[in-house]
């Protein structure tokens, strides 16, 4: 029978680093793992936004659905499995937990691996940064002025700004609740848009109007008010107040991009009804 310790050891020291990041139970419990996993949906919430940036390109939705397969479930498990596998070995063989890959590839006595490692990480590196930090701010460039900025000019816009910030380096000094706070700010956007997608427009689009200027995605005057009441009310309770107050549980927090996504849906679908129940009323 194989040794498990180094997993035990490891899932141990993984649940108690989390402590004090306001994350409940008992080191190595499943609510421990629970809230762990919870984090990652903050960290990756502008990609589901995004995620139109990339599907323009698709020719069909079974080319969409193909990619996203293996894209997504297959290869975020196939990473977490080497991920698992590295970290775990490393722990076996240098007898303590080495989580950044650097920190395992600066161990090596042979500069071949290690001049190896080093192009993995640099390709790595570019690979995630240009889906989540690359693409998107160049469309959103480019779409706020569409004559003057092309998408590649609007990459270069995006880049510039990296390079001026780099040297601030603000993932090193608490950028990890930054970035939560941004993701469960994001929570009501996906609600509001689940919502209208699946549950009023039924999955179906009116493509004409999307392109009339005074057509039914003009709303109110270019505003949806709707929509921008929900993610205030749902911003409320999933950031800013397990940000700024103590008034929720602690745990909440951990949780917040969840309970936006419902709060959000659900002050969106809500009044989305009131405002058809309304215009029945002034018809009849």
């Amino acid at each position: 029978m194989h040794d498990i310790k180094p997993v035990t050891h490891l899932i141990k020291y993984l649940s108690n680093a989390q402590q004090g990041s306001s994350i409940a139970g008992e080191p190595g419990s499943f609510a421990a793992v629970a809230a762990v996993a919870a984090t990652w949906i903050p960290y990756l919430a502008a990609l589901y936004l995004n995620f139109c940036d990339f599907s323009r390109y698709t020719k069909d939705t079974k080319t969409l659905r193909k990619g996203n397969l293996w894209g997504l479930p297959i290869n975020l498990l196939a990473f977490c499995l080497v991920a698992g596998v590295t970290t775990t070995a490393a722990f076996t063989v240098y007898g303590e937990v080495l989580l950044h890959p650097e920190a395992i590839s600066a161990k090596f006595d042979n500069w071949f691996l290690a001049l190896l490692a080093a192009l993995t990480f640099a390709v790595a590196t570019l690979g995630i940064n240009v889906v989540a930090n690359f693409v998107s701010p160049a469309f959103d460039f480019s779409n706020v002025f569409p004559r003057q900025i092309s998408f590649k000019r609007g990459g270069w816009i995006a880049a510039l700004i990296a390079l001026v910030l780099y040297p601030f380096a603000p993932w090193e000094t608490g950028a990890a609740h930054f970035v939560n706070f941004i993701g469960s700010t994001m929570g009501p956007i996906f609600g509001i848009m689940m919502v209208d997608y699946y549950l009023i427009r039924k999955g179906e689009l009116n493509v004409a109007d999307l392109y009339q200027e005074y057509g039914e995605f003009r709303f109110q005057n270019g505003w949806h008010t709707n929509a921008f009441i929900a993610f205030v009310v749902g911003s409320l309770f999933s950031s800013i107040l397990p940000t700024f107050t103590s008034i929720l549980p602690e745990w909440w927090g951990t949780y917040g991009w969840f309970f936006g996504v419902g709060i959000g849906g659900d002050v969106y679908y809500a009044l989305r009804a009131s405002a058809r129940g309304s215009a029945v009323g002034a018809t009849n």
